[in-house]
């Protein structure tokens, strides 16, 4: 199984220092176990009463499971989660197989998982370490740059060395951090239903779709103005289902709306059979749908002695899954640039180091998406033709429109070693450390 008890015992911080993180979300759960076990005194504040099981699948790319491993949650996410084998491009109508990536692992292994289990993993991990603490149900309504500190709801105050805004594509410290200088979210034209089977719907009702279920594989159908990615979580019991399609204008940038299975179903008319079958199965108000918007990169990440992090300064689109792994990747730079400063009045020079490291990657990231987008949703035609002849020759390792299938964007995405770049960074800072 490869990489199973790789956790790491990190060196203790030269100054610990008490840190605050605004969000219990994977972002802010990955920063407060890459803080907490090198000594930190981390506090985590949440907005939600409590921490829920939400969302469905998600990638976990071998640049977030190497993190994963090295703090202790890999090991649990390996239990729970699916790891692929390959990938099958299928072509929207008749589902006829177009390309078959088999999945190398040159970087690593590529696991999916159920969002919640990851972000269990990830909360337990932070809740052994004794200096890590989260408050639940509580408000942030500001935030101080220089002196750290936060305003909670009921007009109390927290200080601390350092704010790490950890609170998402909605995120409001965001905005106190850019000023003037907003973040404008731009419709892609594209939303996305999610939906989910379990592996008892398929055997009661198409037991010959049960392969769908218990293959280590990922299906992407491809067609025009649409696409959809599917693979099975939870040991193989559930299958998941993320469908692109043209906005309607119905849902807005938030993943928790119900929507109709006529609404559904309207949209892949005269693709795949196979594909219809399984659609056919969702429970209706089991379909949810969100609007995809692009977030031009932001002017800055950091202010003071506070800095963004994972969908607060990069929400990515998902065509190349790496939004989690990108707020993983986050963690792990600030883990390493706040622990190697050597007096408190270095903060701010960490923060800017952790933004050198991740900034540019993130945003090469979030363009890659649009680029993948475009590939993926032609329409059938000569150039959609050229598209798939391209995808034919995958398995020999031929380059890929789908940047996500890329041997070389893979190499970009799934090589990096975050923490490594981070050193990297804080040396720049400081060559002589």
């Amino acid at each position: 199984m490869g990489e199973i008890n790789r956790e790491k015992q990190y060196p203790r911080a030269k100054v610990p220092l008490k840190v605050i993180i605004i969000g219990a979300g994977i972002g802010g759960l990955a920063a407060a176990v890459s803080l907490g076990k090198r000594g930190h005194d981390v506090r985590i504040i949440e907005f939600a009463p409590e921490i829920q099981e939400v969302g469905a699948g998600i990638q976990c790319a071998p640049n977030m499971l190497r993190m994963l491993d090295r703090w202790g949650a890999g090991t649990a996410v390996r239990k729970t989660g699916v790891m692929l084998g390959s990938i099958h491009i299928l072509r929207w109508e008749g589902g006829r197989m177009l390309g078959s990536v088999p999945i190398k692992q040159t970087h690593g292994e590529q696991f999916v998982v159920h969002r919640a289990d990851l972000q269990m993993a990830l909360l337990n991990k932070a809740l052994e370490l004794p200096n890590v603490r989260i408050q639940t149900n509580t408000l942030v309504k500001g935030v101080q740059f220089t002196p750290a500190a936060v305003e909670l709801g009921d007009g109390s105050r927290i200080r601390g060395d350092v704010v790490i805004a950890a609170d998402g594509i909605k995120s409001t410290v965001r905005g106190r951090i850019l000023g003037d200088d907003k973040d404008v979210a731009i419709p892609t034209g594209d939303a996305v239903f999610r939906v989910v089977l379990t592996r008892d719907m398929l055997r009661e009702h198409n037991p010959d779709l049960m392969p769908f279920v218990e293959e280590k594989k990922a299906i992407r159908w491809i067609g025009p103005d649409r696409h959809i990615i599917a693979y099975p979580v939870r040991n193989h019991e559930i299958y998941n289902m993320a469908l692109a399609h043209p906005d309607r204008g119905r849902v807005d940038e938030s993943w928790t709306t119900v929507s109709s299975k006529k609404n559904l179903l309207s949209e892949y008319q005269g693709w795949d059979e196979n594909l219809i079958r399984l659609l056919e199965m969702v429970p209706e108000g089991d379909v949810l749908e969100w609007k995809l918007c692009m977030h031009m990169p932001l002017i800055r990440w950091v202010q003071g002695s506070c800095a963004l992090m994972g969908d607060a300064c990069h929400p990515m689109l998902p065509y190349v899954a790496q939004g989690a792994a990108q707020a993983v990747e986050d963690a792990a730079s600030l883990g390493v640039t706040l622990s190697s400063i050597t007096s408190k009045d270095q903060v701010p020079l960490a923060l800017k180091a952790y933004e050198k490291a991740q900034k540019a990657r993130a945003e090469h990231i979030q363009q890659s998406c649009l680029q993948t987008r475009a590939a993926l949703h032609l329409p059938d035609g000569p150039e959609q033709e050229a598209r798939d002849q391209k995808f034919r020759a995958l398995s020999q390792g031929g380059e890929s429109d789908d940047k996500w299938n890329d041997p070389q964007m893979q190499q970009f995405l799934w090589g990096w070693d975050a923490e490594t770049k981070a050193e990297e960074a804080w040396r720049g800072e400081f060559p002589s450390q």
